[in-house]
């Protein structure tokens, strides 16, 4: 097991010890960055490329900013680590209870395992600057099919536990540790998802 040093502290960490808080899902941001990337893919995108991309978007984000773009449930699955929400709303179109159905307004159903763009959304939640991590992935990784992307995600994401079937969570903070934040860095990113978490549950009831 590597040992990865977080400030001074020498640690050795798997996903189960961590608190499992991740960032709430933002649907909007979702469907948003989804589309931003099925127009650079000239409207068409495998749907593992297309949920690689999004779990790389937040990753980056995690990275430079603190905070992810879409946020939700990260998990490890045979092909890669991907968003749980977004996969889900790719497979199905819609999430349970979730009111806001722009994600199926323009965002085909998957036919032959892709999806296709319908139409473009307006730009309600995603900020200049998030969308210039959307051109960073692409500019990246838009080259690549899914099965180099899976590869690559493999080889590079160590937060990622390779799995034969089924799937396990990635907390927030074990993506952190790998970037190589500081244990000081983790905790914040542990406590401002928790913060922002409870703002979206005020507002939402509101």
């Amino acid at each position: 097991m590597a040992v990865v040093e977080l400030g001074a502290i020498d640690c050795q960490a798997e996903w189960w010890q961590w608190s499992g808080v991740n960032f709430r899902f933002h649907i909007g941001k979702a469907t948003e960055t989804a589309t931003s990337f099925l127009q650079r893919a000239g409207g068409t995108l495998n749907i593992m490329k297309l949920v690689k991309l999004m779990y790389l978007l937040d990753r980056l984000s995690l990275d430079r900013r603190g905070m992810p773009v879409v946020g939700g449930d990260y998990l490890s699955m045979r092909n890669g680590p991907v968003i749980s929400e977004a996969l889900d709303l790719i497979n199905a179109g819609r999430l349970a209870d979730e009111l806001d159905t722009r994600w199926g307004e323009c965002i085909s159903d998957r036919v032959n395992h892709e999806v296709h763009l319908e139409k473009e959304p307006e730009r309600l939640h995603v900020s200049d600057a998030e969308l210039d991590l959307v051109d960073e992935i692409w500019a990246s990784h838009g080259g690549k099919d899914q099965w180099e992307l899976r590869d690559w995600c493999h080889l590079h994401c160590d937060e990622w536990t390779p799995l034969n079937r089924g799937s396990a969570p990635i907390a927030v903070e074990r993506i952190g540790q790998v970037l190589g934040k500081t244990l000081k860095q983790i905790e914040k990113l542990k406590s401002e998802a928790a913060e922002l978490n409870l703002l979206d549950e005020i507002f939402s009831a509101a």
